[in-house]
């Protein structure tokens, strides 16, 4: 069996949409778990609109008694669930209806996580905005060095390898189970199938300035461990990371460090660079905001 874990707060314009794409994928054996941290919206209303007749069947809706975040309701949401695989489909995004099936066939030859890097990005209306183009590593260890790994709706894992999110690293728990995962020795597969559509909108988590202290609570927890043949790379990320949010002094602090590691031997690097490195207005929004 396959379980679907989808947790949502307040996601009453997009829920059912995901909830139609699990549904519609191509297995049979398939159970999708509905975790609702306790949403101030009409995010039930909804779900029993168009899904009550499924609920008890193919269907599992819980509601948390409390706002307790995303990490704690997927944690919740696995409990829960009985599946042999369990894919996490965040309650905005949508998969192609062969995603789970493309996916299984690599946990037959032995892998533990399997993850399917998103390049197709929709909008309110479910229609593509754009289609990424850059290039993805095929190596795991690269990708999750550089930070652009951790897609919940990308990340599909072995239900006997699946090491939990962590819940006291919310708006990166995606990126660290990630690192935690390959120094415990897991099997990760990269694959480029353009099968994850990722929703772009307002409410996204991502331009929230907390994501930046998690983000050097992670680092300074990692960088110890990490090969010195990627060092270079995380030292990268936590330039771009600081500079995006407006550290500038920190981030080009980070920058100097993975220069004498020839990071700019990648074109995207000096890209970021010009494009995050000089925004005065954002480093006097940081300076604000902390």
């Amino acid at each position: 069996m396959v379980s679907v874990i989808i947790a949502v707060y307040n996601g009453e314009k997009f829920v059912n949409r995901a909830i139609a794409s699990a549904l519609n994928q191509d297995i049979q054996d398939l159970e999708v778990i509905i975790v609702d941290d306790c949403s101030k919206d009409n995010t039930r209303d909804v779900i029993y609109k168009e899904y009550g007749s499924l609920i008890g069947k193919r269907i599992s809706y819980y509601r948390n008694s409390e706002n307790l975040e995303r990490s704690r309701s997927r944690n919740i949401g696995f409990d829960l669930s009985k599946g042999d695989y369990v894919f996490f489909l965040d309650y905005d995004d949508e998969w192609e209806k062969d995603y789970i099936k493309e996916s299984l066939k690599y946990f037959e030859k032995g892998y533990d996580i399997v993850y399917s890097a998103p390049r197709s990005f929709i909008d309110k209306d479910s229609k593509i905005l754009r289609i990424s183009q850059k290039t993805i590593p095929q190596d795991a260890e690269k990708l999750i060095f550089t930070g652009y790994i951790g897609y919940p709706s990308a990340s599909a894992f072995k239900r006997s390898s699946f090491l939990r999110y962590r819940e006291d690293v919310v708006l990166r728990e995606d990126w660290e189970i990630y690192l935690r995962s390959y120094f415990s020795g897991l099997k990760i597969k990269i694959l480029d199938n353009n099968r994850v559509k990722i929703r772009e909108h307002g409410g996204r988590s991502s331009r929230n300035i907390y994501m930046l202290s998690v983000t050097m609570k992670i680092y300074e927890e990692y960088i110890h461990k990490v090969p010195k043949e990627y060092k270079r790379d995380f030292l990268f990320h936590m330039a771009e990371m600081n500079l995006r949010f407006g550290n500038l002094p920190l981030g080009w602090k980070f920058f100097f460090k993975s220069l004498s590691l020839s990071t700019l031997s990648n074109p995207r690097n000096l890209l970021s660079l010009v494009k995050r490195g000089f925004r005065i207005d954002r480093y006097f929004h940081y300076l604000m905001a902390t």
